[in-house]
């Protein structure tokens, strides 16, 4: 069998982990992800760019940086972005101070196929964020970003390509997934009332 390493068997696994993950968590706490997901994509852009725009990337600063092979202000924040969205992510779903809880409704299967697509929307979800974060664009400020490294990713990737040419799409669809399930839900529970 020949298995060459490429960004998408890395797209791919990743994609798996989550999924694998959104079953061993409930669809609940996988909802509580994806809302954890979104506060998190909007917190790290912002502490990105204020520290790229307020804080600036001083001299020693970036010599502390090419320690991990960073060389470039845009890669500085970059990792500063996928870190402190990683971070967020993880504070966020395990202490977050609300809770999702769903409605039982449906058979077993139904409720599994619903946890499969909020896992597959999720994994979209953190996959594109991480790789726009990557370009060097922001969400608040608008814009893509040209970085060489995300160039190489682009290139190499037809996932990749479908998830930051479409972000706007894996933006959008776990959030009107939520909300459709919240209007089915809502009307279920009022019509057994």
């Amino acid at each position: 069998m020949d298995l060459r390493l490429s960004w998408d068997l890395f797209i791919i696994v990743f994609f798996g982990i989550v999924v694998a993950y959104s079953f061993i968590i409930g669809r609940n706490n996988n909802l509580k992800v994806i809302l954890a997901t979104y506060i998190s994509a909007l917190g790290a852009d912002a502490i990105g760019n204020l520290f790229a725009n307020t804080l600036g990337l001083s001299d020693s600063f970036m010599k502390l940086m090419k320690i991990f092979y960073i060389n470039t202000p845009v890669e500085a924040v970059v990792l500063i972005k996928i870190l402190f969205f990683m971070t967020f992510i993880v504070i966020l779903s395990v202490r977050g101070a609300y809770s999702v809880s769903v409605v039982n409704g449906g058979s077993a299967g139904v409720r599994m196929l619903v946890n499969l697509v909020f896992g597959f929307l999720n994994a979209c979800l953190i996959v594109s964020i991480v790789l726009v974060f990557i370009s060097g664009a922001s969400f608040i400020v608008g814009g893509m970003g040209a970085s060489p490294a995300f160039q190489d990713i682009y290139n190499q990737s037809n996932l990749a390509k479908v998830l930051v040419n479409h972000y706007s799409i894996w933006f959008l669809l776990p959030a009107a997934s939520f909300l459709v399930m919240s209007l089915i839900t809502t009307r279920r529970t009022n019509e057994a009332q």
